[in-house]
C-alpha cells in the first residue's frame, strides 16, 4: 500500500520506529531487540522495492518472441519469488505457444530466476550454504543473521536441482570456466595430481530415509534434467546401513621458477568406476592450460594406487606434440618415506635411535642423489639377511617391493626434480581430500546419496578454486533468455 503523502506501509513503519527511538530513555535501549526490529523493517521495505524491480522486467505485449519462437495467449498469473529480503508475490505475464502445455515467463527469463522462484543472489546463498555446512546448520545460520529464512529442505532441494542443471551442461560450462580462468604469468610448471578419499553412503540394502512409502516420488529435478547420480558403487555393494566408497579429488597446481605455488584448481567427484569423470575434468584443465601456455613443464603425481597412475600415464601420452615443456612422473615422496621408516624399524628396531638415523640417511639419499632409489634398495636388500622376525621381514619386503616398482617406473627422480624446483609431494592433493571432502562429509552420522554428495563437492571445489562467482555466472546464463515483443 502506498500513499503519495504517507509513503508505503514499510516506510511508515520505519518512521514510527524512528520516532519511538527518539523518545526512548537511555536505560530502555535493548540493542538486540532493536537490531532485530530494524532488520525486519528494512526487509519489509526491501520486499516492497523488490516487487517493483521484478515488475520492471515484465512485459504486457500480447505476443513475445523467445529464442526465435513466438509465444502468445498471454495471461496474468501470480508468482512467488524468494529474495534476500524474504518471499514476495508478483502478478506477471505468462505465455504459451498453442494455448496449452509449457508456459514461458518473460520476467523469469530476463532476470535469470533460478528454478522458477529464487533470485540469483538467493541461489548463491543456498549453494554456498550447502557447500560449507549441513542443511540444518545453514537454515539456522541464515535465520540467525536475519537474511531470508529458508528451510533445511530448501537447502537440500534447490542446490541439488542447480547441480543437476550443471551436470546436464557440464561439458560446456567447464569449457567456459577454463576460458575465463587466467594462468599466472609467472607459472612455469604445473603439477597434475589425483587422490582418493572415502565417503559415507547408504549401502545397497540400507533402509530408505525420509518419509516411509512403498512408491517414493523421484526428486523434482529429475523431471527437468533427467536422472543424475544413479550409477554408483553403493547401488550393488551388498551392504546395509552406512557404507564407505572411494570418492576422488584432483588438483592442477601452478608453480613459478623458484618452486613457489601460485594457484590451484580443484575438482572432486563422488565414487564412480575408474574415476572417469574426474579424470576427464583434470585432463580438460591440463589441455586448456597447455593450449594457452605450451611451454609449461608438467609433473604428474600421485600415491602408489595403480588405477590413478594408469589414468595419469594415459593423460601424459595424449599431451600434444607441440607442447615443449619438460615432463616428469613422481610418486609422492612422503609415501616413499613412510615405507623407508617401516623398513628401518624392521632392521634396527621400532623407534630406536639407529632406526631413526637409518631412515634419515635413506630419505636424504633418495631426495638428494641421482640414482638414490637404487642405492637405498641395495642397502635394504643387504640388511635383509639380518632380519629374522617374520613380521619385520614382511614389512621390509613390502618396502623393497614398493621402492623397486616405483623406481622401475622412473617415478623417483627426486634429485632432478629438486634441481628443477618441481614439487616432490602431493600435499596439495591430500589436503584437498581433507578440505573438500573429509571436513564436510565425514561428520557423525553423515551419509550422502550420489547426487547429494556431488552437489556438495561441486560448489565446495568451486569455492576452493576461486571459481564460485564464475560458476554461478555460467549457470545463471542458462536460466536467462531475452524475450522480445513479437513483430
Amino acid at each position: 500500500m502506498k500513499s503519495e503523502h504517507m509513503g508505503t506501509d514499510a516506510e511508515q513503519a520505519l518512521r514510527v520506529f524512528e520516532r519511538r527511538v527518539d523518545g526512548m530513555a537511555p536505560d530502555k535501549v535493548d540493542i538486540i531487540a532493536m537490531e532485530e526490529e530494524i532488520r525486519a523493517l528494512l526487509d519489509a521495505r526491501g520486499r516492497e522495492v523488490m516487487v517493483d524491480v521484478l515488475k520492471r522486467a515484465d512485459t504486457t505485449a500480447s505476443e513475445v518472441e523467445i529464442a526465435g519462437q513466438r509465444w502468445g495467449n498471454r495471461r496474468v498469473h501470480r508468482g512467488e519469488y524468494s529474495t534476500v529480503f524474504g518471499p514476495v508475490t508478483v502478478e506477471r505475464s505468462v505465455y504459451q505457444r498453442s494455448g496449452r502445455g509449457r508456459v514461458a515467463v518473460p520476467l523469469d527469463l530476463r532476470l535469470g530466476i533460478v528454478e522458477g522462484r529464487y533470485t540469483p543472489k538467493m541461489a548463491r546463498i543456498l549453494t554456498r550454504g550447502i557447500a560449507v555446512m549441513t542443511e540444518q546448520d545453514a537454515a539456522e545460520f541464515l535465520e540467525e543473521i536475519g537474511t531470508a529464512k529458508m528451510s533445511s529442505s530448501t537447502f537440500s532441494r534447490i542446490p541439488r536441482a542447480i547441480a543437476a542443471r550443471y551436470e546436464a551442461r557440464r561439458d560446456v560450462i567447464e569449457v567456459n570456466l577454463r576460458e575465463r580462468d587466467e594462468i599466472p604469468e609467472e607459472a612455469v610448471t604445473v603439477q597434475v595430481a589425483l587422490d582418493g578419499v572415502m565417503v559415507p553412503q547408504d549401502g545397497e540394502h540400507a533402509r530408505p530415509r525420509g518419509r516411509k512409502t512403498d512408491s517414493p516420488e523421484p526428486p523434482r529435478y529429475e523431471s527437468r534434467y533427467g536422472s543424475v547420480g544413479k550409477e554408483c558403487p553403493a547401488n550393488d555393494d551388498g551392504n546395509g546401513g552406512r557404507a564407505w566408497h572411494e570418492a576422488s579429488v584432483a588438483t592442477l597446481a601452478y608453480f613459478d621458477a623458484e618452486g613457489a605455488r601460485l594457484k590451484t584448481v580443484y575438482h572432486a567427484r563422488m565414487p564412480e568406476p575408474r574415476k572417469a569423470t574426474l579424470v576427464g575434468l583434470l585432463e580438460g584443465e591440463l589441455l586448456a592450460a597447455l593450449a594457452e601456455k605450451p611451454t609449461l613443464n608438467v609433473v604428474f603425481a600421485s600415491d602408489g594406487q595403480a588405477s590413478q597412475w594408469a589414468a595419469l600415464d594415459e593423460m601424459s601420452e595424449r599431451i600434444p606434440s607441440h607442447c615443449g615443456g619438460h615432463q616428469m612422473h613422481l610418486i609422492d615422496a612422503f609415501h616413499v618415506f613412510e615405507y623407508l621408516h617401516k623398513a628401518a624399524d624392521a632392521i634396527k628396531g621400532p623407534g630406536t635411535g639407529a632406526a631413526i638415523a637409518l631412515a634419515a640417511t635413506w630419505r636424504a639419499t633418495v631426495k638428494e642423489m641421482d640414482g638414490g632409489a637404487m642405492s637405498v634398495l641395495r642397502s635394504m636388500r643387504a640388511h635383509r639377511s639380518g632380519v629374522t622376525s617374520e613380521s619385520k621381514l614382511e614389512a621390509l619386503d613390502a618396502a623393497i617391493t614398493y621402492v623397486a616398482n616405483q623406481s622401475d617406473r622412473r617415478r623417483m627422480n627426486y634429485a632432478e626434480a629438486k634441481r628443477r624446483n618441481y614439487p616432490i609431494g602431493t600435499g596439495i592433493t591430500e589436503a584437498a581430500a581433507k578440505t573438500l571432502v573429509s571436513t564436510r562429509m565425514k561428520r557423525a552420522g553423515a551419509r550422502f546419496s550420489q547426487h547429494g554428495g556431488q552437489t556438495v563437492l561441486l560448489f565446495r571445489a568451486a569455492i576452493r578454486s576461486d571459481r564460485f562467482d564464475a560458476l554461478h555466472e555460467e549457470l545463471g546464463a542458462t536460466y536467462r533468455k531475452d524475450p522480445r515483443i513479437a513483430a
